[in-house]
């Protein structure tokens, strides 16, 4: 299992959406709550992520219906759940973050 040490936070994820090229819905966040709507393509998956600033969880279903989230270890090795890991978090051998 890959070892992370934080999570982006509001001002790193919104940048991050930015440079990808993803679409991100803050009218949540906005209006008060602490989640935000990602839009993109992880590995080979387009998606739809809602995401916790606050606690860096995260709910999408993939097209097939099934659910996962931060905590779905079934789909860890998966490109495009690897990816969703690598977008939102900070790798704990990441030095410079």
């Amino acid at each position: 299992m890959k070892k992370f040490k934080g999570h982006l936070n509001h001002r790193q994820v919104l940048a991050a959406c930015a440079k990808a090229g993803f679409e991100v819905d803050t009218s949540r966040y906005d209006d008060g709550g602490d989640w935000i709507t990602i839009c993109g393509t992880f590995g080979d998956k387009s998606l739809r992520i809602i995401y916790s600033i606050w606690n860096g969880k995260f709910i999408g279903e993939l097209p097939d219906g099934a659910v996962f989230s931060e905590a779905s270890e079934r789909f860890e090795g998966s490109d495009w759940y690897d990816a969703i890991l690598d977008f939102l978090y900070i790798a704990a051998d990441d030095k410079a973050a």
